[in-house]
């Protein structure tokens, strides 16, 4: 996780265990988190995520589902600097995420959150904030039928999407309950099943 491996490398850890756990609002809670990016430069940011390890083989199975028509992309509520770096280096389709603000390439701690994250009339769960609301926006854009795709998370935050999507993968998920509700576990950081 980015934000996690961020707290470590820029020591706002405390700061970041206090929001989560003084905050329950979705909203509320994305925008103090922004906050403790004030002032890192976007290349600090990048430089922490390329040294998150993606798991072995993700290109190759990446490259493989594009070459059977398959559209792939990240959904995640982590910030757009980021997810738009690892899908252009996975060579992914699209990368829906929260839009983390920069002037002259230095964070300004302030976050914009996407309308497509939102509850809307078509949405399929009672969240004000919710990855299958991104998901939804994606079919549209592409004429997916929502039971054609496929959903792959690990957290609380994937619950909706591997439900709702046509199959669910929980991968190395310590979240009993998204477990539960998936259609396949993974549990060994291996996509090749």
């Amino acid at each position: 996780r980015f934000v996690d491996t961020s707290a470590d490398a820029f020591g706002f850890k405390k700061e970041l265990m206090n929001i989560r756990s003084s905050e329950t609002d979705a909203i509320i809670i994305t925008k103090r988190i922004a906050t403790l990016f004030k002032g890192k430069i976007i290349s600090e940011l990048i430089d922490v995520a390329e040294n998150i390890p993606v798991v072995e083989e993700t290109k190759e199975i990446v490259t493989e589902l594009k070459r059977r028509g398959y559209i792939v992309g990240i959904i995640s509520d982590s910030y757009d600097c980021i997810t738009n770096h690892i899908k252009n280096k996975l060579g992914m389709d699209f990368s829906l995420s929260n839009e983390l603000e920069f002037s002259k390439s230095i964070c300004t701690g302030e976050v914009k959150i996407p309308s497509f994250l939102f509850s809307n009339p078509k949405s399929l769960c009672k969240h004000s904030l919710c990855k299958t609301n991104a998901l939804l926006s994606i079919l549209d854009k592409y004429n997916i039928k929502l039971e054609n795709t496929i959903a792959i998370g690990d957290s609380m935050n994937d619950l909706c999407m591997i439900k709702e999507a046509g199959l669910g993968i929980a991968f190395c998920s310590k979240d009993e309950l998204v477990n539960h509700h998936a259609d396949i576990v993974i549990s060994k950081p291996d996509f090749s099943e």
